[in-house]
């Protein structure tokens, strides 16, 4: 239960819900700067409590049920809470691609436990982990583009091109999980 695998996800779940307290108390670059430290930190818990699992065999159950939750719950309320930083006039640049991402994951959240974790056939793909990576790189060049920067302005643009292509990867992945559950509610 306390193994560092375990330990790095906790870490996760804390700075996930931390986040939203934080912008909704500050939205300034002051906020969003201790919110890019909080973020960078889970992302990097994120790659770490994985390879920690596998070098260390501390693969538990409580991780495995706890690894996605943090992950989910990291860019969900991020991105959620991350339109109250910008001017009301672009937000639908940042809402859209958020939308879709949500909504991708609460879908194939619900499919994976309808069926349950017998089926293998419902496995990370290789491509949703560039998809999550695309995702953290997104939220990482917006916040960055909070910070008085002279260069901001690309950061933000980067940003959110970044967020575009992990939307269009995670409905690419989305409807791939989603043949998948028809294809097997059919048998």
């Amino acid at each position: 239960m306390f193994n560092l695998p375990n330990i790095l996800t906790y870490i996760r779940l804390i700075g996930a819900t931390l986040i939203p307290f934080i912008i909704l108390t500050d939205a300034t670059y002051r906020g969003c700067f201790f919110v890019l430290i909080i973020f960078m930190i889970c992302s990097i818990t994120d790659f770490f409590d994985g390879y920690f699992a596998r070098k260390l065999n501390q693969s538990s159950d409580l991780g495995k049920m706890l690894d996605p939750i943090a992950d989910k719950l990291l860019i969900i309320l991020v991105l959620c809470f991350l339109t109250l930083v910008y001017d009301k006039k672009y937000n639908y640049l940042i809402g859209i691609p958020s939308i879709f991402i949500i909504v991708r994951e609460i879908i194939v959240s619900g499919i994976r436990e309808f069926f349950g974790s017998k089926n293998d056939i419902f496995a990370v793909m290789i491509i949703s982990k560039y998809k999550t990576a695309f995702q953290m790189f997104s939220i990482i060049f917006l916040l960055l583009s909070t910070q008085l920067f002279s260069w901001n302005i690309y950061f933000y643009y980067l940003g959110i091109f970044l967020l575009w292509i992990s939307a269009i990867i995670t409905i690419y992945t989305g409807s791939i999980y989603f043949k998948k559950s028809l294809t097997i509610l059919r048998d």
